[in-house]
């Protein structure tokens, strides 16, 4: 600050023929620096201040480190991206005053001389702009959901134990999708100082799933949306740590959604401790979440996770089956665009700085040195882009083939020589997308890369859970880390010494603070002598260019239904009535099922708690068809939709007259046509709507809506709807209502196998639908066959029967479900 106002005075009152260049520069420059000085005091002075408030609060709560932060202390977490706004709008108006400024004084003489130099600037001016765009929309985003933040339904998290609560925002939009949410465990590492300094992130491990609209609640406020969030924690976790801030384990829970206008994003960084017998006491959770503080332990996955792996929604691997009856996976060429675009726009600006080298007055060997450094980046541009794997397990042994523009070479493994497969990432920069690969290990110790540059984590864990089961291997889908970090050992844990020793503090020494003090006047005359110099405004620059699986909810066993429990109902609220019996009826209470659908049409005003929110979605999966038609009777009386004719009168007016209510409309439908209620009137509206209405949203609905019916005809239908129909959502949904959504019988929709069959023979469809068709086939037989139609025809020939009286010899009610 007293350079920037020392260098002032000077400017200002310094005689006209001393200054060069532009005033405003000058100005520009003055304020930067007085400007930045201030600050940096103002912030030492604050810092000073919360570290004596935190140090206070670490001595009075030694063993419970999650009582060190303000918001973990009251039982949430802020959101982390809370200040991005004015983070990008301090960093654009700092970086936009700086590179304009220099532009409108450099590249006026460079574009009169036709100097290619110009463009330097020009390009920083860019990096300005997009800074200046990000800013507006964080500042959109901060306006459009308010201050969010997490609440905790317990504190501290414990590994083995489930991390539960609910995200709080302002959210009056449609979440088509969903609300996205991931759990990962991540070390940060910090590696170097000053302009060495480097920050890698490496994700120990990761949980996804997906939120659905219809389970988000409003909160207390009214004004306010509830997002329920529920994960298991393994029991091996890694436990929160800051000691190191170099060497730091971290938390963080991360939720987005694909909503009209700007996205919602968010990030939290959540508690994971474990509990000591001294700070047990003051971290007991309360005593509505005690079900959940109680229950079982989860099993390890940090070093090796057992657990099976969902097929992604959209994987960019291919799976088909060979002309040897093995299965082949198929990983395309330009299957991580995003690391791709990066890696492009680097060379390219790498590119741009050895081409202004050579035509410059440059020394030839920086020149050389920079070229050199450029092949490597062609050479790996060039195999992001073009290069392809083809992997083939089947026959006692698993053939590896890499090809470029379709050459390559091959390799082969046996199945008894292969001791693991594990996906695998590396450390990456924060906030950049990770690349995952597939990694062979011998039993030798030889190690083989399968396929790499996988952008999505559960696609990678699928695809070696698939390897691993066609090898005949012991199934472990846990995530290994690949990175130079190995040599930190692992991660800084409570209790355990450090895997390297922490810096020690050092005090600065007087010939410290002198060759500091030479430094800075140095740096501050050689600023001056060229701000000064004739030449300034011609300065020389050089320019340095240094990414819904199903989970199984944690629940408490109940015992069946006593008389007991019958007269302790009868005191609770209705609300409190509903979600009991219907928690009892999932677990398979017939007793608890018949007085739910006895109530359910006494109680009034039920409401969407989370809780009801989760009940109803894990109804809606049951294995029981009873429990299903529960759930369409629970909608309907939510929804306040009597089952009258009435209604059905009702909703078909609703759904002619209102367009923005037509979806909703026809998806009650099915459900009062599925309970008995007009099913004559509602069957043809519906089958309107699902084949003719413009909207793909409606038609998706009107498919939902068709799932609740249960009868031939409409199964029929929703097979015309999957291999016709032109969205992909629509031919999804009906794909899975075929399969084992809704409200079908398992002798039913085992009429549907020969024309799945014919429908995985034609050659005309697309490969997403022939992996639609597979899956279908799968969940409606439980067949464990390869992705091939042959095969499939001559299983069902041998087979179709033994399996149709198998389901006939069924209870009517017994479907594939969840649970």
């Amino acid at each position: 600050m007293a350079f920037g106002l020392a260098f002032g005075r000077s400017f200002f009152f310094a005689a006209p023929g001393h200054v060069q260049g532009n005033r405003w520069a000058g100005v520009l420059i003055i304020a930067i620096f007085a400007l930045i000085g201030g600050g940096v005091i103002g912030i030492g002075i604050y810092g000073n201040r919360k570290l004596e408030e935190r140090a206070a609060v670490e001595a009075s709560n030694p063993q419970s480190p999650w009582l060190w932060r303000k918001d973990w202390a009251a039982s949430r977490a802020e959101s982390k991206n809370r200040n991005s706004a004015f983070g990008l709008w301090a960093a654009a108006i700092f970086v936009n005053g700086i590179v304009f400024t220099i532009a409108a004084s450099v590249v006026p003489p460079l574009l009169r001389t036709s100097d290619p130099k110009a463009f330097f600037p020009l390009a920083f001016c860019v990096v300005g702009v997009i800074l200046a765009g990000a800013a507006i929309r964080a500042s959109i985003r901060r306006k459009r959901f308010g201050q969010t933040y997490f609440e905790f339904a317990s504190l501290p998290f414990s590994p083995g134990r489930t991390l539960k609560g609910t995200i709080h925002l302002r959210f009056h939009t449609n979440a088509r999708h969903g609300i996205a949410l991931s759990l990962s465990c991540v070390r940060q590492v910090i590696t170097g100082g000053g302009k060495n300094r480097s920050t890698l992130q490496s994700v120990l491990w990761q949980a996804d799933k997906n939120v659905p609209q219809a389970s988000l609640a409003t909160g207390l406020m009214g004004d306010d949306t509830v997002i329920p969030v529920e994960f298991t924690i393994p029991s091996d976790a890694y436990e929160s740590n800051h000691d190191d801030l170099n060497d730091q384990v971290l938390w963080l829970l991360h939720a987005q959604a694909d909503v009209p206008g700007v996205n919602y994003s968010d990030d939290f960084e959540v508690p994971v401790f474990r509990l000591t017998p001294s700070s047990a006491p003051a971290t007991e959770p309360r005593s509505i979440f005690l079900s959940d503080a109680q229950g079982a332990t989860a099993p390890p996955a940090f070093q090796s996770d057992p657990s099976d792996v969902a097929a992604p929604q959209n994987p960019k691997v291919v799976v088909s089956a060979g002309m040897d009856g093995s299965t082949e996976f198929y990983f395309p060429a330009f299957r991580n665009p995003f690391q791709i675009l990066v890696l492009i726009f680097f060379t390219a600006v790498w590119t741009a700085i050895v081409y202004f080298l050579a035509h410059s007055k440059a020394p030839f060997f920086f020149t050389v040195v920079f070229g050199l450094f450029e092949i490597p980046l062609i050479y790996g541009l060039i195999c992001a882009t073009l290069v392809s794997f083809r992997i083939q397990a089947g026959n006692g042994r698993m053939v590896r083939r890499r090809a470029l523009f379709g050459i390559g070479g091959a390799r082969e493994f046996r199945f008894s020589d292969i001791a693991q497969i594990l996906p695998v990432t590396k450390a990456q920069q924060p906030g950049a997308p990770a690349s995952y690969s597939l990694r062979l290990q011998m039993r030798n110790g030889e190690k083989a890369t399968l396929a790499d540059m996988i952008d999505n984590r559960q696609e990678a864990r699928w695809v070696a859970a698939q390897l691993e089961k066609l090898a005949g291997l012991e199934l472990d889908t846990h995530v290994a880390v690949d990175t130079v970090l190995g040599s930190y050992g692992p991660p800084p844990q409570r209790g355990q010494t450090a895997s390297r020793p922490l810096p020690a503090f050092r005090r600065n020494g007087l010939t410290a603070l002198a060759v500091a003090i030479a430094f800075f006047l140095a740096c501050a005359g050689f600023v001056s002598y060229r701000f000064f110099s004739p030449d300034y405004g011609k300065p020389n620059r050089r320019s340095r260019v240094s990414r819904p699986a199903k989970s199984s909810p944690h629940e408490l066993a109940r015992s069946p239904l006593t008389d007991i429990d019958l007269q302790h109902l009868q005191t609770l609220s209705e609300q409190a009535q509903a979600e009991e019996l219907l928690g009892r009826a999932i677990q398979h209470d017939p007793r608890a099922l018949d007085l739910f659908e006895e109530n359910i049409g006494v109680w009034h005003d039920l409401q969407r708690t989370a809780n009801m929110n989760e009940l109803e979605r894990r109804s809606q999966f049951s294995t029981d068809l009873r429990v299903r038609y529960a759930n369409a009777d629970l909608n309907l009386a939510i929804n306040g939709v009597p089952k009258t004719n009435a209604s059905v009168d009702a909703l078909i007016a609703l759904a002619q007259a209102d367009l923005a209510h037509r979806a909703y409309s026809v998806y009650a439908m099915g459900m009062l046509a599925g309970r008995g209620v007009g099913y004559d009137r509602i069957y043809p509206v519906l089958v309107g709507y699902a084949k003719n209405d413009p909207n793909p949203q409606v038609r998706q609905w009107a498919v939902e809506g068709m799932r609740y019916l249960g009868t031939d005809e409409a199964l029929d239908q929703l097979f015309d709807s999957f291999t016709h129909d032109p969205s992909d959502a629509v031919r999804d949904r009906a794909g899975c209502n075929v399969s084992d959504c809704g409200n079908f019988m398992r002798k039913q929709r085992l009429r549907m196998v020969p024309k799945l069959i014919e429908l995985a023979a034609d050659p005309q469809i697309t490969q997403q639908m022939r992996n639609w068709t597979f899956l279908a086939l799968h969940e409606v037989t439980d067949a464990a066959l390869p992705g091939d139609a042959s095969a499939w025809r001559d299983w069902y020939a041998q087979h179709g029967a033994e399996k149709m009286t198998e389901f006939e010899q069924l209870d009517w009610w017994r479907v594939r479900g969840d649970q």
